[in-house]
């Protein structure tokens, strides 16, 4: 399996669970911003992988990666039995190898979303005005492209930002840092005030388990409302018959990104019908 695709794999089988009682749930975007804005993120992802196999034990795969979110279109569509201001959310993420001219995401290691979501889902609460969990955004319509692949159809009515989009997932456990504090960023001459927030989340299974924890930094001064994140998923496995204690870690994935640049006049990148 090429090394993108592994370091995107890595934590794939894990789905989004417990619902937050402290700020959003589903990772990645606080608030809509006006229609023709975006962010743009900059950092990186690194798989740290326990083998026996080779001299020092643990191999180190490490990728640049960069992640965008922009908002290209509002519509009025049916919704849940209404008809419902939407908007159309395109988010793309390029992972490879980091050179002069920017990152080589090879044949896979490009992945553009393009979906039309409620604007009444887009929330920071933990649960919307009906009680329905924010853990997922459900979408009215959704096209994707993997690498230079035809665009295809979304057939699922939502859409889930963890694992394949980024690692930030949801957190039953969160702890408020720093009602203001202002996190390191790639942008340039800007500084943000955001409410420092830690999130633990741990799902187990008989043979496995995943433990993610995350610093994530929140402030209205950014499109989405996302300022900076770090993220640290631990993976360890056991034998189905043996005893909980016997975990052991065989991988971790640890994810930082940032501010880059904050998007104005923006247009869609994916071509639809």
């Amino acid at each position: 399996m090429p090394r993108v695709q592994s370091l995107i794999a890595a934590v794939a089988f894990i789905t989004c669970a417990i619902v937050s009682d402290i700020g959003q749930a589903q990772g990645l975007m606080f608030f809509l911003p006006e229609d023709g804005t975006g962010v743009e993120y900059e950092g990186e992802i690194v798989q740290e992988t326990i083998r026996d196999d080779i001299k020092v034990g643990k191999e180190t795969v490490t990728k640049a990666r960069m992640i965008s979110i922009k908002s290209v279109g509002r519509e009025d569509r049916e919704f849940e039995g209404t008809l419902q201001p939407c908007r159309w959310i395109e988010i793309k993420v390029v992972t490879g190898d980091a050179g002069e001219a920017g990152i080589n995401p090879g044949p896979v290691g490009s992945r553009i979303y393009k979906v039309l979501v409620p604007e009444s889902k887009i929330i920071e609460a933990a649960e919307d005005a009906t009680g329905v969990p924010n853990v997922m955004f459900p979408i009215v319509e959704g096209y994707r492209r993997s690498g230079e692949a035809e665009v295809r159809p979304i057939k699922s009515h939502a859409i889930s930002i963890y694992p394949t989009i980024c690692q930030l997932t949801n957190y039953p456990e969160q702890n408020v840092v720093s009602a203001s504090a202002t996190p390191s960023t790639k942008m340039a001459n800007a500084s943000f005030s955001a409410k420092h927030i830690k999130g633990k989340q741990v799902m187990e299974r008989r043979e496995s388990r995943t433990t993610n924890e995350a610093d994530f930094w929140v402030t209205k001064e950014v499109p989405f409302g996302l300022a900076r994140w770090e993220v640290v998923v631990t993976q360890e496995k056991k034998e189905s018959t043996a005893n909980r204690q016997d975990f052991t870690e065989f991988s971790t994935t640890k994810s930082v990104m940032s501010v880059r640049r904050i998007l104005d006049n923006v247009e869609s990148e994916l071509v639809t019908n």
